[in-house]
């Protein structure tokens, strides 16, 4: 891999900041990219008001709300009595606090909702797109290619979902492609301001979560890649700056409680299979191509025809890395070996420290896979090593299949078909004080900090006896199969306490929800 002297530009000599119509003229370039921001947009919109809220919404949303409203920054949703998470209803310490601050700062401003939420994170996807494109567009050094990448990335089925969901992922990728964009924009002619900009972004990035890590090696790997030779001591720490900055701010909340931190944040990166296979790495890389992208992508046991259509997009962007790696022109450009680079860096941290496969992840490796795939075939176009009709097939097919699925997932609207019924059932039968445990999404219609306790134990620790209890087959339903084989005296509880205490008065669209039997109600009879 070849370092980059000193004012000599990574684009190649005949496309260095070529390719702009003049003035005037019109520019299909910008039509692609005003016409891949609108569609974006719809699809992301559409999946706000569609998708079934989770659990881990409301635990994020939480801590904000509470902020807001109480002025401190606990989690007050979910029962922590016998369970490791103990105090978080004071202080959300299992995880960095940024997304909380950025959400508390946007309900100020629009209101809280479930949709304002998600709205949040989908401007935050545009900021992602914007960065996406900048990185394209400097390592590619063809505008035509960063389109292409941006409009693979914007239908992109994995990179919707993180668009319209509460989580923090897509703060966490926009913050951190911003900051890799930074750098690579400013480095040429101001090299210092690259290096704070690009890592005052990637800090922020860290802070929003963990993951930012994937950010932080990226970034400095772009730096050891091309400007070894030219950064001094005082670059360096330039760089460390705000990362100093922000752990001292956030040692500031911590300081309310340095144990309970402790407790909590240890405990978050323990759970479950997290960091299974830091003693492990082969499996890991295994497991991150079965469990991860193939299971995703069309091949999980509940998969069925149409939906193993998916697989034609984690095989297209196969054949774009394994036709970037088989070009020897290709190979040869500073800015192709740096694209490649970036995104073997996240593939591979991502395999070695996640054990739990989380799909919310892919929006750090989809995309720099999908940029990848378009710098590919924009080049494959324009020196025509490929039939044109053949790379006009692909993609006609790939943004077939990504629309397609997005389209087919807000029809099924599983908001309106399934969560709504339920709360209606609720808000009709059960009074403002009586205890309801279920899933925290509740509280999105519910109200937060009501009657409304997650507590997929059912009370087991805590001694705690609803009125009524609601299972969904996408949250307390998992936990219970869960229990059956981690937690089996709990299990016994649940089955036991569900058939003896409890009767079924309701069954729709995967939520069941069970009353106290000695609840009278002229709806719900004995």
């Amino acid at each position: 891999m070849g370092f980059i002297p000193p004012g000599k530009s990574i684009y190649p000599h005949n496309q260095a900041k070529s390719g702009k119509p003049a003035v005037g003229r019109f520019d299909p370039h910008n039509l692609t990219v005003i016409a891949t921001l609108i569609l974006y947009l719809l699809l992301a919109t559409g999946s706000v008001f569609t998708r079934l809220p989770r659990v881990d919404e409301a635990l994020f949303a939480s801590p904000a709300v509470n902020l807001v409203s109480q002025g401190y920054m606990g989690t007050t949703v979910i029962e922590t009595i016998g369970t490791r998470w103990q105090g978080l209803d004071r202080h959300t310490y299992w995880t960095v606090p940024l997304h909380f601050l950025a959400q508390a700062g946007w309900y100020e401003l629009f209101g809280f909702s479930l949709y304002s939420m998600r709205a949040l994170s989908e401007v935050w996807g545009l900021v992602a797109l914007a960065g996406l494109y900048l990185i394209a567009r400097v390592l590619s050094a063809n505008r035509d290619a960063a389109a292409l990448a941006t409009a693979l990335i914007a239908v992109d089925s994995s990179f919707i979902p993180i668009a319209s969901s509460g989580r923090m992922d897509m703060m966490n990728a926009a913050l951190g492609m911003s900051g890799l964009a930074a750098y690579l924009c400013l480095r040429e002619n101001h090299l210092r301001a690259a290096v704070l900009s690009a890592h005052s972004l990637v800090c922020a990035s860290g802070l929003t979560h963990p993951n930012g890590i994937l950010y932080l090696a990226s970034l400095v790997s772009l730096m050891v890649y091309f400007d070894r030779r030219r950064l001094s001591l005082r670059d360096w720490t330039s760089a460390a700056l705000p990362y100093a900055l922000g752990v001292s701010a956030w040692g500031l909340y911590i300081r309310q409680d340095p144990s309970l931190f402790f407790a909590l944040f240890t405990a978050n990166m323990q759970n479950g299979t997290r960091l299974s296979y830091l003693k492990a790495p082969w499996a890991g890389l295994w497991t991150e191509v079965v469990d991860r992208y193939l299971a995703h992508f069309g091949l999980a046991r509940e998969s069925n025809g149409l939906s193993r259509l998916k697989l034609l997009i984690p095989l297209a962007q196969a054949v774009g890395v394994a036709g970037l790696l088989s070009s020897r022109h290709m190979r040869s450009r500073p800015g192709c070996r740096a694209v490649l680079l970036v995104s073997a860096v996240h593939f591979g941290l991502l395999a070695l420290y996640d054990g739990q496969k989380l799909p919310y992840y892919l929006v750090h490796t989809v995309p720099l896979l999908d940029m990848v795939l378009a710098i590919w075939i924009a080049s494959s176009w324009s020196s025509q090593s490929i039939r044109r009709p053949l790379l006009a097939l692909l993609l006609t097919a790939l943004f077939g299949v990504q629309i397609l699925t997005s389209v087919q997932r807000i029809s099924h609207n599983p908001y309106r078909t399934s969560y709504l019924p339920a709360v209606a059932f609720l808000k009709k039968n059960a009074g403002d004080k009586e205890l309801i445990m279920g899933s925290a999404a509740l509280d999105f219609e519910m109200g937060f900090n009501r009657n409304v306790l997650d507590d997929p134990r059912l009370g087991y620790y805590s001694g705690k006896t609803p009125q009524f209890i609601v299972v969904g087959d996408t949250d307390f339903g998992e936990y219970f199969r869960d229990f059956e084989l981690q937690e089996p005296a709990v299990y016994t509880f649940i089955v036991s306490r569900l058939c003896n205490d409890y009767r079924p008065v309701y069954d729709h669209a995967g939520q069941k929800i069970y009353v106290r039997r000695s609840v009278v109600s002229p709806g719900l009879g004995r």
